[in-house]
Parts: structure tokens; sequence; C-alpha cells
């Protein structure tokens, strides 16, 4: 069994990425919880995919997208994370063992950090002024 291949591209920008669902409702009226709020969701739902793959199942993803169904609701943001992550995102299997949202003048800026099992512990940043979303189809 062949180990997984890490991308080089920083998991903060990754992260911002995969959040575009989420992101692209953030304007300036969008309060800084919120904002930490949605990154919250999308690294639970960026690390429940990873979970599954390693374990075989689909326990993690299950949980995430039962817990709106069992409070009475579909939440669309959990189902649109999921389905982008295993059309866009499916082969990066890093982990975001830590990550936090701070807040300036111009925007936002997301550091992350990250783990495997080849390497050390990589830790990144990356901030809303400098980050250009790829179009993904």
């Amino acid at each position: 069994m062949s180990s997984p291949k890490f991308p080089d591209r920083k998991i903060s920008e990754t992260i911002i990425d995969f959040a575009q669902p989420f992101l692209a409702n953030v304007d300036s009226t969008t309060s800084q919880h919120t904002i930490r709020q949605g990154f919250d969701v999308a690294v639970t739902i960026w690390n429940a995919f990873v979970l599954d793959r390693v374990n075989g199942n689909s326990t993690y993803q299950a949980l995430m997208q039962g817990r709106g169904a069992a409070q009475g609701h579909d939440n669309p943001l959990i189902k649109a994370l999921v389905e982008r992550r295993r059309k866009h995102f499916s082969e990066d299997m890093r982990i975001v063992a830590e990550h936090r949202v701070s807040f300036d003048a111009k925007g936002y800026r997301l550091w992350a950090a990250t783990k495997d099992h080849h390497a050390a512990s990589k830790s990144d940043e990356i901030d809303s002024r400098h980050h250009r979303v790829s179009k993904l189809q």
C-alpha cells in the first residue's frame, strides 16, 4: 500500500478554497463570529472526510449530515461542503490539527496547522486580501 501524497499547497489556502460555498456569502456585514463558525464547520467536514477514508466508512460524514436532519432541517451548506470535498479535494488527506481566524482592518486571516505521518508539523497562514480563489467546476 503506497503512502498518500500530500500537496505542496498551503493548508490554509486549501481550506479557504474549500470553504467557498460559505465564503461566497461573506461580506462586510458578516460578523467575525459567523466567519469563525463557517471555518469551524469547513474544517470539521474536511477532517471527517479524511477520518472516514482512513477508517473505510462514512461514519463521520453521516453524523455531520444527520445532525441537521435530526434538528428538523437539512443544512445546504454542509451538503455543499461534503460534495465539494468529494469532488475537488478527495486526494488531499491532510488533517487540520489546529486553525485560527483573526481579523484586521483589511479582512480575515486564516492560520492552520497540519501534521502528516511523514513530516514534521506544518503551519501556514493566508489572509483574505492575498487569496485568489480558483474556480472549480
